[in-house]
């Protein structure tokens, strides 16, 4: 078999992407980040589809290789097989449900039906598991294992391969069937059964002895009733002195509780009535507004009596301005006439002046008089104003403060009257007229300890007797059922026989279903095991013992002793693993040769075994197609 070409519409980054395979060797190498593992996963895809099941833990394919840029995601590849050569188309979706797959046959170019799409299983005879630990050889999973798959076809019974398949299976069902009879730490049926033996066992021995218990049981249930019967008694006459008791406490509570509420209601009243005197006795601010405001009328007439002065002084000294200028121009006039009389004229003009200057000093007095008093008056009008709103805010003050006293004692006042009316004070008063010579001098605490007491041992009383009626009831029980108990012994004791003689025969079938197995397995191993051997001899370079099982478990001789591959190098376990997939893949197919795909697996390897590596893979290449991944020319 071998690939001749594919196209890639869209896989993971790569799109629009086409490969010319040729027979032998082909060696891809491309930078990392190209796509090659790309590229390997969408051959393997063409073969096996994509899964589509969901994993919180791993990125499954189908979601990993979603186009990156969009569009159609798939493509085609063209394979030869028997001489005859096909077209796989393949395009995938978002479900498995949603896949597309054709398969052509390229002489005619009509579509095939020779092959389904599961035309992986169909060709190589391996599951896509057997497909990816066989060859399909990747760096990043080169580790490989028998599955029943690889095994069937090693087998070369492919024609009833689900019998091989489903060997596992059936050494599973064996394997759960046995566990039901036996498990570990002896919890299967089989030690059920010989539990429920020896307990039935046990009920036998045990019947004999139940009959002489069962008296002693009765006995000892009749001592129980009559010592309850007087704890009860106790307990009752305890409980109706506990009652009264706590009805006289309750009734001493109320009543000192309602002399407490009467208190209060009486405080209450004195608190308002006190207020109230102290209101009518607070008039200190009163009398300073009322002196203020006598004040400022006193300052309001004056200042009507000076402004009339000065208006009579304005009008005197406006005459007195026209005297004056009269008097100067008659002197003026008559000092060209008559002299004498004009000196004499300005006798009369001095006593103007005089005058004049006379009323405008008393004016400036009486003006400034006139101003001083106007201040006062606005002093004193800032001083009723401030004096009136206090005296409006402490009325305020002071009528909120008789409202609050006033509620609170009409609150105190209700608080009683409802009060009396839930627990009939009166009664109560009356009861505490009555009984105020009577001593009591029962203590509560006592009579509540002394019926806790009775309680405990009542409820001891009642345990005991509870348990004693259950044994009475059970021993009773057991009598009955003795016979019952003994035919129920013999058939657990034939089940149990039963049993282990099927378990036996569910392990001996085990034990040789899987010697079975090992044999069939063990016929291809010799030689893969040459095979294997003449691999790493050629990739290590030197003579090498090695032991291999049917499972792929490799044991390496070194320094006299076998050693797992977990002991070695990360280089030196992949050098054994190639080694394996190349055995494997030759003890596999023996007649038609499959493509191989190698994905850079020789990345861990020295120098020296990567040259006897490739050297291996070019002998290879003679009888298989291999498509080889690399990202570094060291390993062409």
């Amino acid at each position: 078999m071998k690939l001749l070409r594919c196209h890639i519409e869209n896989f993971g980054k790569l799109s629009d992407f086409n490969y010319e395979f040729k027979d032998g060797l082909n060696i891809i190498k491309e930078k990392n980040g190209f796509g090659k593992t790309t590229f390997a996963n969408f051959i393997k895809s063409m073969f096996y589809g994509l899964e589509s099941k969901r994993n919180t833990k791993v990125l499954v394919d189908r979601k990993k290789y979603e186009p990156w840029q969009g569009g159609a995601y798939g493509g085609t590849l063209e394979f030869i097989i028997d001489e005859k050569k096909y077209k796989i188309e393949r395009f995938f979706g978002k479900k498995e449900s949603d896949d597309i797959f054709k398969l052509y046959d390229l002489t005619t170019n009509l579509e095939s039906k020779d092959y389904s799409k599961n035309l992986g299983e169909e060709i190589f005879k391996l599951n896509k598991e057997g497909f990816e630990r066989s060859t399909f050889i990747s760096g990043q999973n080169i580790k490989t294992s028998m599955n029943d798959s690889i095994n069937a076809k090693l087998g070369n019974i492919l024609e009833s391969e689900n019998d091989v398949n489903t060997s596992d299976k059936a050494l599973k069902i064996l394997d759960d069937k046995i566990k039901i009879y036996k498990k570990t730490g002896g919890r299967g049926v089989i030690n059920e059964y010989i539990l429920r033996k020896t307990e039935l066992e046990k009920k036998v021995e045990q019947s004999k002895l139940e009959e002489q218990m069962l008296l002693e049981r009765k006995k000892q249930n009749e001592k129980i009733n009559e010592q309850l019967k007087i704890n009860l008694q106790k307990k009752e006459e305890l409980e109706e002195e506990l009652t009264n008791k706590i009805k006289e406490e309750t009734r001493i509570a109320k009543l000192e509780q309602y002399k407490v509420l009467k208190l209060n209601v009486e405080e209450s009243k004195k608190n308002l009535e006190k207020y109230r005197e102290n209101i009518v006795q607070d008039n200190d601010l009163k009398q300073k507004i009322e002196f203020n405001t006598n004040k400022l009328e006193r300052s309001q007439n004056m200042i009507k009596v000076i402004e009339k002065e000065i208006k009579q002084k304005k009008l005197i000294e406006r005459l007195d301005v026209f005297v004056f200028i009269f008097f100067i121009i008659t002197f003026l006039c008559m000092f060209r006439v008559n002299k004498a009389v004009a000196y004499s004229i300005v006798l009369l003009i001095m006593v103007s002046l005089a005058v004049l200057i006379t009323l405008i000093i008393m004016l400036n007095k009486k003006k400034k008089i006139y101003i001083e008093k106007k201040q006062e008056i606005n002093h004193l009008k800032d001083i009723l104003e401030t004096l009136n709103s206090v005296y409006e805010k402490q009325k305020d003050e002071q009528k909120t403060e008789v409202d609050r006293l006033q509620s609170d004692y009409e609150l105190k006042l209700r608080s009683v009257q409802l009060y009396e009316g839930q627990n009939n004070m009166q009664e109560i008063l009356n009861l505490s007229n009555l009984n105020s010579e009577t001593k009591y001098n029962i203590d509560r605490e006592e009579i509540e300890k002394q019926i806790k007491i009775l309680n405990e041992q009542i409820n001891s009383l009642n345990d005991e007797k509870s348990y004693n009626q259950n044994q009475i009831e059970l021993k009773q029980s057991n009598l009955e059922t003795v016979l019952d108990v003994e035919n129920e012994l013999d058939d657990v004791k034939q089940k149990i026989n039963d049993m282990q003689e099927k378990c036996n025969i569910l392990e001996e079938t085990k034990k040789y279903l899987e010697i079975a197995k090992q044999q069939f397995s063990s016929h291809y191993l010799k030689k893969m095991k040459e095979n294997f051997i003449k691999n790493i001899e050629l990739i290590n370079g030197n003579p090498i013992k090695a032991d291999l099982d049917v499972n792929l478990n490799v044991k390496i001789l070194e320094k006299g002793s076998d050693k797992e591959i977990d002991y070695f190098s990360t280089g030196y376990t992949d050098l054994i693993y190639i080694c394996m997939r190349i055995s494997l893949i030759n003890s596999l197919f023996e007649n038609e040769k499959p493509f191989v795909i190698l994905d850079d697996p020789f990345v861990n390897l020295d120098e020296s075994k990567t040259k006897n590596a490739i050297k291996l893979i070019k002998n290879i290449s003679d009888n298989y197609q291999m498509i080889y991944f690399i990202c570094h020319e060291s390993r062409i």
